[in-house]
């Protein structure tokens, strides 16, 4: 997995299994969306998650990223997303 930021703590770079992490926050204290961090902690990139979901990987950053709400999204799509990480597709809202 890539880092995501320089000066992590964690060898493996996996910023979703970091102590220094709370809810909706990163270590650095900037915004994590669930989306990020559910892919992170299951170890996913991008890609892998938008080809599970059946989505465009640019969807998946506008996602974490903030620019496309997931309250927003289509229900297939956000059940597609849930299935790809077998769960609730509330828990992603």
């Amino acid at each position: 997995m890539r880092r995501k930021y320089r000066d992590c703590q964690r060898a493996d770079g996996n910023c979703a299994l970091c102590s220094l992490v709370s809810y909706g926050r990163d270590c650095h204290g900037e915004n994590i969306s669930k989306l990020e961090w559910m892919r992170m902690s299951h170890e996913m990139t991008q890609k892998e998650v938008a080809d599970a979901a059946g989505v465009d990987t640019r969807k998946i950053q506008r996602l974490e990223s903030g620019e496309i709400k997931m309250e927003n999204l289509a229900l297939g799509t956000a059940i597609r997303l849930a299935d790809a990480f077998g769960v609730d597709v509330r828990d992603l809202l």
